[in-house]
């Protein structure tokens, strides 16, 4: 018997689809499956919504007649750290389209695969602190998740190395035009949700798998420590300017969020250190490079 570890050989892999494939995947066709990065965390989830079903009893045992699965609720969650690549996955997360998943798990002659049909990301997070790499995270609503023993696809080409904290910046404009880097930054966050809504129905298969993820009102916002320097971002609160906040990364990669406004600008004031200030931003909608 195998007990699989962490530090044994992990891939994950995907192959992208449009919306109207919806929950396809390669089947019998041998696939080279796309790499995301540098995955650090996986999370497989799976919530059969248990229904204990009571009635009146005909007999002394006092205990539901059954157990029922309401419906298969899927989703994965995943921790990455980018490097440069031919196709990102973000292109296709921003695209709305969904996924066939697969995961690798291998010790030596043991192997074990996971897979998903029907991934779409519900919310993606992109977040950085001083001396740490960038780290991606996507939340994900899928329509099937099961296991098997092998496999027929193969697993795409390596990214190159890790984009580091110093390989990003924000930057600000009031104009969509002239961008000003904000000035000491320490740690930031850009969160897009696409509030993605699971549609069940019924159907001549008796699946009680969803048929399909429809996307709800998107929102974005995003989250910056800076220490303070300026009133100019106590300045865009108090008068509620709009304005647009760009995220730079590698490879002239870049995330905006247009025609926002600034909600929360909270200094912390503290004898023993600078003077960090919170700050909060909700944008109207995002566009993107990728």
């Amino acid at each position: 018997m195998v007990r699989y570890r962490g530090k044994d050989q992990i891939e994950f892999g995907y192959k992208n689809y449009a919306e109207a494939n919806y929950g396809s995947s390669p089947g019998a066709s041998p696939t080279a499956l796309f790499k995301i990065g540098y995955v650090k965390e996986l999370t497989p989830l799976y919530d059969p919504e248990l229904n204990r079903i009571h009635v009146l009893r005909d007999t002394t045992t006092q205990a539901p007649i059954a157990i029922l699965s309401r419906k298969e609720n899927v989703g994965l969650r995943i921790q990455w750290l980018q490097g440069t690549l031919g196709q990102y996955w973000q292109t296709c997360i921003l695209a709305g389209e969904n996924f066939f998943g697969e995961t690798k798990i291998k010790r030596g002659t043991d192997e074990l695969y996971l897979y998903w049909t029907g991934l779409k990301c519900d919310v993606l997070t992109v977040r950085c602190s001083i001396g740490e790499p960038v780290l991606w995270e996507g939340e994900f609503i899928g329509k099937l998740f099961d296991t098997k023993s092998s496999t027929i696809h193969s697993y795409g080409a390596a990214p190159g190395d890790p984009w580091e904290w110093d390989d990003a910046y924000v930057q600000v404009s009031e104009n969509d035009s002239v961008y000003a880097t904000i000035p000491d930054v320490t740690d930031w966050e850009f969160r897009i949700e696409n509030r993605l809504k699971p549609n069940f129905t019924f159907n001549a298969t008796g699946s009680k798998q969803l048929t399909s993820l429809e996307e709800m009102e998107p929102a974005c916002t995003a989250r910056l420590t800076m220490n303070l320097t300026s009133d100019a971002y106590l300045s865009y609160l108090l008068d509620q300017t709009e304005t647009y906040l760009k995220l730079i990364l590698p490879d002239s990669q870049w995330i905006k969020f247009n025609k926002g406004k600034f909600a929360l600008v909270e200094p912390v004031l503290k004898p023993e250190d600078l003077i960090a200030c919170r700050v909060q931003f909700e944008g109207r909608w995002h566009t993107h490079s990728f």
